[in-house]
């Protein structure tokens, strides 16, 4: 090789590896933050201790859960007002008569922590075994228990999506001061305003989360149902006396009069969707321009996981975390550092 040739070729070696410096460091990196629909709902007992702590080791960066009260007025982790009998078993490991109403703002926390809630899958078509499994025994936790949890991983920082359970057209629980400061004596008891968020469907609970505190991130969940109007004069319960027109009316178009009280979108992913029957006029990009971050609701399908990832949502809430961190990984997507 003459030396012409072989300068002409490290030329081109140079000229090849700037190239691929060039867009490797330009690359868009896109992060994605990998929440636990009440841990893992589709693999484990949910809204249990070690439910979640089998899904922070799935290594996501959320655990999304639920609360309502005792009468003693400790904020608990569960859904329903009530107790479910397809989730929990009585203190003698008995099946709950479906007749037997047992609503837990009626009892206290040693009172309720005799339930067997990890026991049952309550759904078995929609949450097969495998991959899910029973973990009997399991209790209705405390948040404190969540929070101790937690500080047994202090290197993967957890972040908790805390929804506050609350009907505004049938009360059910404790008022909403009473719950609402409850809840944030325990996330302030844990030093943990700067990893937790509130969420609700009824967005006065969100005003009052920001009225106490300004600092904690909330985030409004929507549904369909949730987001109509009862008629012409009268707005939806659940959106704080916010209206919406079904004619002209947006997920913008109610989001920014919630402006002051809301950080997050957590919509029904339908509606987002523009494909969808149910798209509420809004793209991912036009809701997140406007100042709001935005992470869907509850998405078990991987075709839906990686059409929602190509619309940019800042996070995705999923009863399968396992399935959702296979598909960023095929989609070269990184985990959200909290």
């Amino acid at each position: 090789m003459t030396l012409i040739n072989k300068i002409n070729s490290v030329n081109l070696y140079l000229l090849t590896i700037s190239t691929f410096l060039f867009i490797t460091c330009n690359k868009e990196i896109t992060y994605l933050d990998a929440q636990g629909h009440r841990g893992a709902r589709g693999l484990y007992p949910e809204n249990t201790i070690e439910g979640f702590r089998r899904t922070i080791e799935l290594g996501i960066s959320t655990l999304e859960l639920d609360l309502v009260m005792t009468k003693d007025h400790i904020p608990i982790v569960y859904h329903d007002f009530y107790i479910n009998q397809n989730i929990c078993l009585d203190e003698n490991g008995n099946t709950i008569d479906d007749n037997k109403n047992i609503l837990l703002y009626d009892y206290n926390l040693n009172e309720i922590k005799q339930y067997d809630c990890g026991s049952l899958n309550p759904d078995i078509k929609r949450f097969p075994e495998p991959p899910r499994i029973n973990i009997p025994s399991e209790k209705i936790p405390a948040l404190y228990e969540v929070f101790d949890l937690i500080s047994e991983y202090p290197h993967k920082n957890i972040w908790l999506n805390i929804e506050i359970k609350f009907n505004p057209e049938n009360q059910l629980t404790a008022p909403i001061n009473i719950f609402v400061n409850e809840v944030i004596k325990v996330i302030k008891s844990y030093n943990s305003i700067d990893n937790v968020n509130i969420q609700s469907f009824d967005w006065e609970i969100l005003e009052t989360v920001k009225s106490i505190d300004s600092r904690i991130m909330t985030a409004g969940l929507l549904d369909y149902s949730t987001v109509q109007s009862i008629n012409d004069f009268t707005p939806s319960p659940w959106l704080n006396d916010i209206y919406f027109d079904n004619n002209t009316g947006t997920s913008l178009s109610i989001l920014n009069r919630a402006k002051n009280y809301i950080d997050i979108f957590s919509p029904n992913w339908k509606l987002v969707m523009p494909n969808h029957p149910k798209y509420l006029g809004n793209t991912v990009s036009e809701i997140q321009n406007n100042g709001f971050i935005v992470i869907p609701w509850t998405i078990n399908r991987t075709d839906i996981m990686e059409n929602l990832i190509e619309e940019k949502v800042d996070g995705i809430i999923t009863d399968y975390p396992d399935s959702l961190l296979m598909v960023m990984k095929r989609m070269d997507v990184r985990i959200k550092n909290n």
